[in-house]
């Protein structure tokens, strides 16, 4: 059965009532659910983050929320309660003066941090949802990334920054073709700054990363914000008195919801740079930590490799991160390596070992769904990896023959009804077998913009015997384990060779430890039909390496070390530069792009290798 999604195809939305919603209990290891009908009342708060910055502007207007560095270094730009307030108001009476009503959907550009979040709230004031899209590096991306995602939408016009150069404007003209109105984020023009909207109901629409030509708009209402955020204070502490520093980008969902918008919700600060900036100088992210005293911080598991790659023993013994709280670990598989090597890495800067925290969540969520345990967040498992082949969880020590270790990404937050649940059957699966990770909740979204199908999919999941409502299919292969979510690898992902069901992840982990050349987190695996044309798959690595190391020697390392612990050969290696093995915006692994990127090298042939 699927969920009502006519009012998200019609764009006629009721207004939002923020109810109180049923949460989850808590229940021993030997269960898979994380809630019952008899669950405690998780409630909603009353008002909406709008609601809350108006209140917060009023009552105290000069109470800085965010700074930005643009160059990760220096202050170029700062923003008030009162000013945020003020600024938005005149975005919307501009929006409304250029003829967008409430209800229209405007492409938000993705601008200087501080510009794109004025952007946000002057949409959110019209009435008006904003759909943040980054801003295309070549003219080219227009027509591959930005006008599947405007035609999705249905934008009438694009908000973004005043063009910085001809390249900007060039790339703008390109997007829009004359056909819907740019109007910057500073534009002031309005005679009028009208009151906020009353009847609003979307917040903004979440393109996640998935097909370029079939774009996905997760719809984020005003309630699952709101709900989200409060998770974020229940699960990593964030309140008043906290100060996230963040590189992550605010098109994505742990940049917006996590690293941003906290400060308008709780009234406190954020510091915030471009992702450039930490992609060029990692060690910005924790100079800034450091000088601004931050207590919060977000990154996919790359960027911590990065900052122990490109950093020195000189470098962080001149920081103090001892107040920072948490560090999540979040958007692709934790690695203990990276955990350990940036603890170790760190420790004479004074982090804390519990500061670093593994968590799990994704967009159809609104972001966060678990974290770590402060007092425990280092927790790893080891299973028996024949028996994880078949979906089943065998508990073993560290060190046995055969053992895959993974990490737990922490508690989930008590509003969500978790489930683990065979997605063929809905029959909800024991605690000691692997199968799809199913959340209903206040902080679940309704679906898809305009993608009915889609949205029936994904959020239409029946569980067999449960007459509740439906539960979001995140795809996601899991088990629970003391109440905690072990995340296995996505599903559509899963190598399946000869009957073994693999993990890419594992492979993986197996290939960039077999080399020193070769880069951590910077290998992808996946099946492809072997070249006789027959249905049988084979394994191909796609691995990055630095420097300039001998081909057959890195080929016959990773060949070997897969073959050893998986007792499977591998038909091709191709070793590629840095950073060229595809990535979201969040650091996950694209890896139907890598096997993309593969046959375009390889002639769409298979070469084994001996």
């Amino acid at each position: 059965m699927r969920p009502d999604v006519t009012k998200w195809a019609s764009g006629s939305f009721p207004r939002c009532q923020y109810p109180v919603r049923s949460g989850p209990d808590r229940r021993d290891r030997e269960q898979s659910s994380v809630a019952s009908s008899t669950a405690p009342r998780w409630t909603v708060p009353d008002g909406d983050l709008l609601d809350r910055l108006v209140e917060l502007a009023d009552t105290d207007p000069g109470r800085l929320l965010y700074l930005e560095l643009l160059d990760g270094v220096h202050e170029s730009a700062r923003l008030t309660a009162g000013e945020l307030r003020d600024q938005a108001a005149a975005l919307a009476g501009t929006l409304t003066a250029r003829g967008l009503r409430p209800g229209d959907v405007a492409l938000l550009i993705a601008t200087p941090p501080l510009e794109f979040l004025v952007g946000l709230f002057g949409c959110m004031w019209a009435g008006v949802i904003a759909a943040p899209v980054s801003f295309p590096r070549r003219p080219e991306h227009v027509e591959s990334r930005l006008e599947p995602v405007r035609a999705n939408a249905g934008a009438v016009a694009v908000v973004a920054a005043t063009p910085q150069g001809q390249a900007e404007i060039d790339v703008l003209d390109l997007l829009t073709q004359g056909t819907v109105p740019v109007i910057a984020t500073g534009d002031r023009s309005a005679a009028a700054q009208p009151a906020p909207v009353v009847e609003r109901e979307v917040a903004y629409l979440q393109y996640t990363s998935g097909s370029t030509s079939e774009p996905r708009g997760v719809i984020v209402t005003h309630a699952n914000l709101v709900a989200n955020l409060e998770a974020c204070r229940e699960l990593v502490g964030v309140d008043e008195t906290s100060v996230n520093v963040s590189w992550c980008p605010l098109t994505h969902d742990m940049g917006l919801v996590m690293g941003a918008l906290p400060s308008a919700w709780f009234g406190m600060l954020s510091v915030l740079m471009p992702p450039g900036a930490f992609i060029r100088r990692p060690m910005t992210w924790m100079r800034a930590m450091s000088a601004y005293g931050g207590t919060h911080g977000y990154s996919p598991n790359f960027g911590y490799d990065l900052l122990v790659d490109r950093s020195t023993a000189e470098e962080r013994e001149s920081l103090d991160l001892s107040g920072v709280k948490a560090l999540i670990n979040g958007a692709e598989p934790v690695r203990r390596l990276t955990r350990d090597r940036f603890l170790d890495a760190f420790a004479v800067a004074g982090v804390r070992p519990e500061a670093h925290t593994p968590g799990y969540g994704l967009a159809e969520a609104t972001v966060l769904v678990s974290a770590a345990a402060t007092d425990d967040p280092g927790r790893v498992l080891w299973v028996d990896g024949e028996a994880l082949e078949q979906h089943r969880v065998v508990f073993r020590d560290k060190g046995d023959a055969g053992a895959r270790e993974l990490c737990v990404d922490g508690r989930p937050s008590a509003q969500y009804d978790v489930r683990i649940v065979d997605p063929a059957t809905g029959v909800e699966l024991p605690a000691d077998e692997v199968g799809e990770l199913w959340l209903r909740g206040p902080s679940v979204s309704p679906g898809y913009w305009r993608r009915e199908e889609a949205t029936g999919e994904y959020f239409g999941g029946r569980l067999a015997g449960d007459d509740g409502g439906p539960f979001l299919c995140t795809g996601d292969l899991a088990f629970l384990d003391g109440g905690e979510i072990v995340v296995c690898g996505r599903a559509k992902d899963l190598i399946v060779i000869r009957g073994r069901n693999l993990y890419p992840q594992d492979i993986e982990v197996t290939a960039e430890l077999s080399h020193e050349a070769v880069r951590l987190g910077g290998s992808a695996a996946f099946a492809v039909e072997d070249e006789s044309g027959e249905t049988m798959e084979t394994l191909v690595l796609v691995a990055e390496v630095d420097g300039e190391p001998v081909e057959a020697e890195v080929v016959e390392a990773i060949s070997r070390a897969v073959l050893r612990e998986y007792e499977l050969r591998v038909s091709d290696v191709l070793l590629v530069p840095p950073y060229t093995v595809p990535k979201t915006s969040s650091g996950k692994k694209q890896r139907a792009a890598s096997r993309r990127l593969w046959m375009a090298s390889r002639g769409h042939d298979v070469h084994p290798v001996d």
